[in-house]
């Protein structure tokens, strides 16, 4: 066991007494992140920062908060004392509002340590106090205490605003090291938060009555939600959070990590300032997971099982937690209870739905989970992630607004921005209710593969349209730009692959749907016979063409030679639709390196 481990495996802090309020993370920019991000996961690291997270959504007073915060840096880091000071940016000071053992004291916001750390926004790790010149003394004439060595740490809300500085003090058996840094940097990226939160909450309750605070609530959680989307290349994505309360049980999360894109959509058990609180604590324990490089697997695992110790018996929280690599296109996720799960697939304009992977979180202690589910976005798929409120969303007559017009919505208003589909989506489950109430919170999150460059085109089942599709061909090379030494390798494709569906496909009369993609260095050629039996042509045999041409079997040789010319040759068939679907790539790198 590392001595940071042996460390943490004696954490035994446990918060007070649970008030009136709501968990938020975030992370704090720059060297700082970096650091959290590459740090090795442990098991006892993530259960002792979970523990921290879960103790910022019980205080509601801000001394009682900080007091929490500065006890489990304390015993997290084995250090002797901590502090925590509060930006006052109409005095230009700094204030020690938490101390062990000694009064508040204001320093001028440039002055010391403190002062350094408030600038640049960097951690500062001093081994020898009085060696730096950067030290301020006066503290400790004043408490008649002395700091060998420190840790001082920004304090950066999850809107880039300073909000004070973090100390921890002359560590038990030794200076701190870099894995003391990473931690101390985890509890002081929840702290901001926490500090930001409770100022807030602090002004906004004074002197109110119960709306007021209610009131208050929703501000608190909405603040925990992204307040931009990221810029993901390729990518649209938009979301939207309706409750139906002033405080509502959804949330959702669209965030870029180390390990890619985060996408999360909650659903908390009730309405009102419980559920708010459960899905707030969870949104705060899925980032810190994340942030310190856990799998998608572990953050699942270790969120579920300190939520089902923590929440209430009748309490859990439907999710979808799931990554999205932006290169593969691959969305990787773990569904708690949340569904259905629709993917638009816009090639082939359907929808494929998902079901849970496992049981809602907090339910139940889970060791281990099913395998995740893997899913390839096509250009111009989209992955709507809906909550029920809007599903259920009942009329005057009591009719639910349903599954079926999501999805006729989504294919309606495919080719649109993600947020002017979000938005006519909301626009149509309002005017459905006509006026009737919103019973549940309305929360959904669409992620859009941007569609690529296309020419298409629908052929008549005849041989005598040969002529138009060469046309279509050198039309489409001209408009796309792609190179034109793969024309002839396309034309030969596209002759050959219509013909053999003529010819063997007499059960249909549908069009032949034919595509030309651009691709990097290439064109991809994509192929769709509607309404017939299946039939893989990449699976017909070789020809010998070193054999005599007479003592050859007939047929055989177009289909050999695009095998032999194309990058890839692929064949798939779809028995619900009876389609075959053809899809045929060239390089211009493949000119010289493949020979009939």
């Amino acid at each position: 066991m590392r001595r940071s481990d042996a460390a943490l495996s004696s954490f035994a802090y446990r918060p007070a007494a649970r008030r009136l309020t709501s968990a938020a993370l975030c992370y704090i920019p720059g060297p700082m992140d970096t650091t959290l991000q590459h740090r090795p996961l442990s098991t006892q690291d993530l259960e002792a920062i979970l523990d921290v997270t879960k103790a910022l959504a019980a205080p509601f007073d801000l001394m009682t908060m900080l007091g929490e915060v500065v006890a489990a840096a304390k015993q997290v880091l084995r250090a002797e004392r901590g502090s925590v000071w509060l930006y006052d940016e109409a005095k230009g000071e700094l204030v020690l509002e938490v101390a062990t053992g000694i009064k508040p004291v204001r320093v001028p916001w440039q002055s010391g340590l403190v002062g350094a750390c408030a600038r640049s926004r960097r951690i500062i790790n001093v081994p020898d106090c009085y060696a730096d010149p950067r030290f301020d003394p006066h503290v400790d004439k004043a408490s008649g205490y002395r700091t060998r060595c420190m840790l001082t740490l920004p304090l950066v809300d999850h809107k880039d605003v300073l909000v004070g500085v973090m100390q921890v003090l002359n560590k038990v058996d030794g200076v701190f090291d870099p894995d003391d840094e990473a931690l101390a940097g985890a509890l002081a990226a929840q702290c901001a938060v926490a500090l930001q939160r409770v100022r807030m909450t602090a002004a906004l309750i004074e002197g109110e009555k119960m709306r007021q605070a209610l009131e208050m609530a929703r501000e608190v959680q909405m603040s925990t939600l992204p307040a931009t989307m990221p810029a993901v290349a390729g990518y649209d994505v938009c979301a939207t959070f309706r409750p139906a309360d002033l405080t509502g049980g959804d949330t959702f999360d669209v965030s870029l990590l180390e390990q890619g894109l985060l996408l999360v959509l909650g659903d908390a058990t009730g309405h009102g300032i419980a559920p708010a609180l459960s899905v707030t604590q969870m949104h705060a324990m899925l980032r810190i997971a994340f942030q310190m490089g856990a799998s998608l697997e572990t953050a699942f695992v270790h969120v579920n099982n300190r939520l089902a110790r923590t929440l209430a018996e009748d309490r859990f929280i439907t999710a979808f937690i799931g990554l999205l690599d932006p290169t593969t296109h691959e969305v990787r996720f773990h569904s708690a209870g949340q569904g259905p799960i629709l993917r638009y697939r816009a090639a082939r304009r359907d929808v494929e739905r998902y079901k849970p992977t496992s049981f809602p979180l907090g339910a139940m202690q889970l060791a281990s989970l099913r395998p995740e589910i893997r899913v390839a976005m096509e250009p111009g798929d989209i992955l709507a992630l809906v909550s029920d409120g809007i599903f259920e969303q009942e009329n005057r007559s009591g009719e639910a607004f349903g599954e079926a017009r999501v999805t006729a919505l989504i294919d309606e208003h495919r080719d649109q921005p993600a947020a002017a589909l979000l938005a006519r989506l909301v626009d149509a489950v309002q005017a459905f209710a006509d006026g009737a109430p919103q019973a549940d919170d309305m929360t959904a999150v669409l992620l859009k593969r941007l569609p690529r460059a296309v020419a298409e085109g629908a052929f008549e089942r005849r041989f005598d349209v040969i002529p138009a599709l060469v046309a279509f061909t050198a039309d489409a090379f001209a408009r796309l730009g792609i190179d034109t030494r793969l024309l002839a390798r396309v034309d030969l494709a596209v002759e050959e692959l219509f013909t053999n569906m003529v010819k063997y496909g007499r059960g249909s009369g549908a069009p032949v749907d034919i595509r030309l993609y651009p691709v990097d260095g290439g064109v991809e050629l994509a192929m769709i016979d509607h309404g017939v039996e299946p039939y893989d042509v990449t699976r017909t045999p070789d020809v010998d063409i070193a054999m005599p041409i007479e003592e050859r079997d007939a047929g055989g040789l177009g289909l050999h030679l695009i095998r032999r010319m194309a990058d890839s040759f692929e064949y798939e068939y779809d028995p619900q639709h009876r389609d075959s679907r053809i899809k045929v790539r060239f390089s211009v790198a493949g000119l010289a390196g493949r020979r009939p």
